[in-house]
């Protein structure tokens, strides 16, 4: 099982450059010796930044990853959440109508980490996420980002149903995306304050959570295969938001 710990290991070129940009983030840098030519920026701003590197075998950096971590690794200070208080004055703030992605259970590391791409790039205002039966933000999310976890906000929550409520109660409308739904999701308002739950890989949603949504969505299917994963799902939505909002 991969750390949450206060201080923990990033790896990858994306994720370590972008954590550059993040103050007081970087704490030390491993960069494997048999890549040092391929890795010269890194190298370039740990020296303008007063960053300490240390030069290593190839060795010790795969004993410390978990996936592909092209020759380098940073220890960091990991990103802070935000209180569900907090997310829901991000809207006031930017005078737009509220845009959250909401993960009922999302395990796996390559969309949640996806995911987080999709809503920087997107404008949500914040990802919530239950904080049990969750992946979190352990090192392959990082990676899988592309560091875009520095960038977009996040809200670890203990009970998902909890935020949905507080959600609601903001008159915010909750939109579930299933493959089983009646509704075309691009036939769909959003041009209202929204968020949007998607479900995990093998069983989708919640029947629970779906309970609590206020309409329950579909992206039209033609082929064999009755479901998209659900970062792939996430971007198609997410986007449409974008179009019928005309943020450009």
């Amino acid at each position: 099982m991969e750390s949450k710990d206060k201080l923990m290991y990033i790896y990858g070129v994306n994720p370590v450059l972008e954590s550059f940009k993040i103050s007081d983030a970087l704490k030390e840098i491993y960069i494997s010796k048999n890549r040092i030519s391929k890795l010269k920026e890194i190298l370039r701003l740990a020296e303008e930044k007063s960053i300490s590197v240390k030069i290593v075998e190839e060795t010790f950096i795969e004993k410390i990853t978990q996936g592909v971590h092209q020759g380098v690794v940073a220890k960091i200070k990991p990103k802070k959440t935000i209180t569900l208080d907090e997310a829901l004055k991000i809207s006031f703030k930017k005078n737009e109508p509220a845009f959250f992605l909401i993960l009922d259970l999302v395990e796996d590391p390559q969309n949640f980490g996806s995911i987080c791409r999709i809503a920087d790039a997107a404008g949500v205002h914040a990802i919530i996420y239950q904080k049990k039966r969750s992946v979190g933000i352990v090192p392959s999310v990082w990676k899988a980002s592309a560091g875009a976890v520095w960038h977009v906000n996040l809200v670890e929550i203990n009970n998902i149903k909890y935020a949905i409520k507080t959600l609601k109660e903001h008159n915010i409308t909750i939109y579930g995306a299933e493959a089983q739904a009646k509704d075309v999701f691009w036939e769909s308002d959003f041009t209202q304050p929204l968020g949007l739950i998607v479900g995990s890989e093998g069983k989708g949603i919640r029947q629970t959570v779906i309970a609590l949504c206020d309409k329950v969505i579909k992206i039209p299917m033609r082929g064999t295969i009755n479901s998209l994963n659900v970062s792939v799902a996430s971007a198609l939505i997410t986007f449409e938001v974008l179009r019928q909002r005309k943020i450009q």
